[in-house]
């Protein structure tokens, strides 16, 4: 029976295979690629109508979604972007960005660019080919590129995401860079503290045994912390796992204990401002990117309550995307939560006013990154002394409860 291709099933649905065609003469380069087809037969016979003979068709493997680093994504949205604005087409960009990725660090996002492009080569559009791979290309990040699409602004929208993900992962970055100097610090004094109590003391146990006098109470009690650390450090290690992991599954879970948990971080002096402010500007900068990209502003109000990952935030965007949808101002709105400063919401209403919101967004998203950035600077000048007089301070306390005994004793003597 002949081949019929018209009896097939959507491309979005059909399976990806790789191709190579070999070097012929007249200096015609191999090439290779990817295509979506029914069979082996279909992907051949789709490739000899564009004039393309392979000498292999593959069928690529059916994997897990591969966990791919929000830097390599924003990495290549930006090539992408640069390459569309350069003139070179959408499916030819693709397959250049795929072929450079070299290292198998990349290997997980070299295949979904190749899927991609298969399913522009099929016809589809970038957007509805990239909704397939959540775990790159969220909601959002979708959404604002079809309507950049529909604008037939494509390679400006990809410039807007791109240069939106870059500076949302540099705000990660400063929130980890303000988190991970006190955190290395407090896991050191813990692990001393441990082997002072585990491996010093019980050295001194010996000693004190052959002292008639009582012991102080400062030597009494780390000598008792010794012996439970003892009987029970295996003991007490497996209960703080498990119960750090529950409290982890918890927070990811239930969402009245995450609501709790975020209530006490924005409670925290120094760190719940330090949030706050990395709230404000990935929030500016998430709704700068989708009103400067066409997306209507109810549309793009609902996307940006679920960026601040807060109760709080989520809440009073939603609330004023309400009041947008019933005719009112996204300034009235902000102004009736009380979450934004009175300072970022005249603003925006000036914005509204003049009709250049995208603009002022902006303008607060900047100023809202460098406040971030200050607010990294003086929180590290301001713990790094802190700390260091913490762990002096019980490191201290440590070696003056060894040592009161024989003090005590030489005094005596």
């Amino acid at each position: 029976m002949a081949y019929n291709p018209n009896l097939r099933p959507p491309a979005d649905k059909d399976p990806l295979y790789f191709w190579t065609e070999p070097a012929r003469g007249h200096g015609k380069p191999a090439r290779s690629g990817e295509i979506r087809a029914k069979s082996r037969q279909h992907a051949a016979f789709q490739l000899n109508r564009q004039g393309i003979k392979p000498n292999r068709i593959t069928p690529a493997k059916k994997t897990t979604a591969p966990r791919v680093p929000v830097a390599q994504v924003a990495a290549f949205v930006r090539q992408l972007s640069v390459m569309i604005q350069s003139g070179v087409p959408l499916g030819q960009s693709l397959g250049l960005i795929a072929g450079g990725m070299a290292g198998r660090s990349k290997q997980g996002l070299q295949r979904i660019v190749r899927a991609i492009r298969a399913d522009i080569e099929s016809g589809q559009k970038l957007s509805d080919a990239m909704r397939k791979h959540p775990h790159c290309f969220d909601t959002l990040f979708c959404n604002t590129l079809a309507a950049g699409e529909d604008a037939g602004e494509l390679d400006t929208a990809l410039q807007r995401l791109a240069t939106h993900m870059e500076k949302t992962l540099r705000i990660r970055q400063k929130i980890k860079k303000a988190m991970v100097y006190p955190s290395i610090v407090v896991a050191v004094a813990v692990a001393v503290t441990l082997g002072m109590l585990l491996f010093v003391l019980p050295t001194f146990k010996s000693v004190y045994s052959q002292f008639e006098a009582e012991l102080p109470a400062l030597t009494t009690v780390l000598l008792q912390s010794s012996d439970f650390l003892q009987q029970h450090g295996l003991w007490l290690l497996a209960a703080v796992g498990i119960a750090l992991v529950s409290a982890i599954q918890a927070y990811k879970k239930s969402r009245p204990v995450r609501n709790q948990v975020d209530r006490v971080l924005l409670w925290l002096p120094l760190f719940g401002e330090l949030i706050k402010t990395a709230v404000y500007a990935r929030w500016m900068r998430t709704f700068a990117t989708l009103t400067a990209s066409g997306v209507p502003i109810v549309s793009a109000l609902e996307s940006v309550a679920g960026v601040a990952d807060m109760a709080r935030f989520e809440e009073a965007t939603l609330l004023v995307r309400q009041g947008v949808a019933s005719g009112g101002r996204v300034s009235d709105g902000l102004e009736q939560t009380a979450v934004f400063p009175p300072e970022s919401v005249q603003m925006i209403r000036i914005g509204e006013e003049s009709g250049r919101l995208d603009s002022m967004l902006d303008r607060l998203a900047n100023q809202f990154e460098t406040r971030l950035d200050d607010m990294v600077d003086t929180l590290s000048t301001v713990m790094e002394p802190a700390i260091m007089c913490i762990i002096g301070g019980l490191v201290g306390v440590l070696i003056v409860g060894m040592y009161m005994p024989i003090f005590n004793i030489g005094g005596i003597v």
